[in-house]
């Protein structure tokens, strides 16, 4: 009867090793799927309308250009922001979001991510900082900006890029929305290895060795990137602000005033706005 017992065991044991490495082996293949679901290789012009002054931005990477969208703020020379969006969204989504921040001084530069509404190549950890520093380069050579307060702001995936990019530039300062605290605690949170993470962002290690200020905003019900994310990131470092939003992931009012005036006060605390801002 033991032996038996031992026997049945062990079988049950091979199949649910077998079920976890089923799991892993899938969650490997389609990854980028999930993280990056409009990347669709599909290569075409920019299809939205502009209107002035906001204009197209396409400065040339490895596997072709990058694209965004540049929205100038009222004065010159001007602190300035990159912005990075989720992976549901595409940046002429988000043609009309800043309209208050730059209303408080800021140009603005939309920034999309590869392989998104016909964006030359594909998303992956290498290809979007190449996107997120090929941004920062034209944006830092523009007369209308101040290279020394250029700011970056990511929302949901768009938070990595944007915290990536303070290990390769000098930013002034963060702001990051509904984030992750890292691509291996994502794969955690699924019960699978951070091994199997092909995009190794770790927003977390990039905030602690950040010397600027970064404000944090996060949803309390947050059920695709729970808020043990956003405290994660908060104790990274103690310049963060941590503001937590009685909100989901996708139903935060991010764009409105009330960011406006966070936002705004944070970067005044942090110089990048002057005290005669509006």
């Amino acid at each position: 009867m033991k032996r038996r017992w031992s026997a049945r065991a062990g079988r049950v044991l091979l199949l649910a090793a077998l079920a976890y490495a089923g799991y892993c082996a899938f969650f490997y293949t389609v990854q980028r799927q999930l993280l990056f679901p409009l990347a669709d290789g599909v290569r075409h012009p920019f299809r939205a309308e502009l209107r002035a002054p906001a204009r197209l931005v396409e400065p040339a990477v490895s596997f072709g250009r990058a694209r965004g969208v540049f929205l100038p703020g009222p004065a010159a020379p001007a602190p300035a922001l990159l912005f990075f969006h989720g992976n549901g969204e595409t940046v002429d989504e988000h043609l009309q979001s800043f309209d208050a921040l730059r209303a408080l001084g800021l140009h603005v530069l939309l920034v999309e991510l590869p392989g998104y509404a016909g964006a030359d190549g594909q998303p992956g950890f290498q290809s979007l900082v190449e996107v997120s520093t090929a941004a920062y380069d034209w944006l830092a050579q523009q007369p209308l900006v101040d290279r020394a307060r250029i700011v970056a702001l990511g929302r949901s995936i768009g938070g990595a890029p944007a915290a990536e990019l303070s290990r390769h530039r000098p930013l002034a300062a963060l702001v990051l929305l509904s984030t992750f605290a890292s691509t291996a605690d994502l794969a955690n949170d699924h019960y699978l290895p951070s091994w199997l993470v092909r995009d190794p962002f770790d927003s977390a290690a990039r905030i602690a060795a950040f010397p600027q200020g970064v404000l944090l905003m996060h949803g309390d019900h947050d059920t695709l990137i729970p808020p043990a994310h956003a405290r994660k990131l908060a104790a990274a470092s103690p310049r963060t602000q941590l503001h937590r939003e009685a909100c989901g992931h996708n139903d935060c009012a991010y764009f409105d005033r009330d960011l406006a005036r966070l936002v705004g006060d944070f970067l005044r605390a942090q110089r990048v706005l002057t005290a005669a801002s509006p």
